[in-house]
């Protein structure tokens, strides 16, 4: 898993499928419902997405300074699970 923020600031997770098995996911994107090999794990919206669904989210994101404490402990609790990069 490889730690990252977009332009915006939003904090986020670049992983495998095999490395959602660790949580309970499967690596089906969230917002289109296919599967794919490689994801982007979201904090802040709490989902994994696919990078055609994770570019097509950074282009309109907005960052919203009163999510921070939010998106900081869901980064915690996936941190906790898999060892980030």
């Amino acid at each position: 898993m490889k730690k990252g923020k977009t332009k915006v600031g939003h904090i986020f997770f670049k992983t495998t499928s095999a490395e959602c098995a660790k949580w309970g996911g499967f690596g089906i994107c969230d917002e289109c419902n296919q599967h794919s090999a490689e994801g982007y794990l979201v904090p802040v919206l709490n989902l994994w997405l696919c990078p055609k669904c994770f570019e097509s989210w950074q282009k309109r994101a907005i960052y919203y300074p009163e999510d921070r404490s939010y998106e900081e402990s869901k980064a915690q609790y996936y941190e906790s699970i898999l060892k980030c990069e």
